[in-house]
């Protein structure tokens, strides 16, 4: 709600979750991927983590691996064990840039 449209990464990352996972409501990817990258682009790990699997899968919009591996690299930066994880699956695998 409110605080999420006052622009509150906190709230805007709780909302996406909320969609994605269909909480309380439809699921709804399109607008799950909208409320994580708006707190994605304040730094909040949690939604660059949820974001970069949405687009590492093409879900709610189209597949950006390379994205993808920005947001996990971002999030990874922050402490986000599960970013990592995949940030090194996908150099590993050369997915979204080069094998490394």
């Amino acid at each position: 709600g409110l605080a999420a449209a006052q622009g509150d990464a906190d709230a805007q990352g709780t909302l996406g979750a909320m969609h994605d996972d269909g909480e309380g409501g439809p699921q709804d990817l399109v607008e799950a991927r909208r409320l994580y990258g708006l707190a994605a682009a304040q730094g909040h790990a949690r939604a660059q983590y949820r974001l970069g699997g949405m687009l590492a899968n093409g879900e709610g919009g189209p597949e950006d691996c390379a994205e993808a591996r920005r947001l996990f690299g971002l999030a990874a930066a922050q402490g986000n064990a599960h970013a990592q994880c995949f940030l090194g699956s996908m150099h590993d695998a050369g997915e979204g840039g080069p094998q490394d």
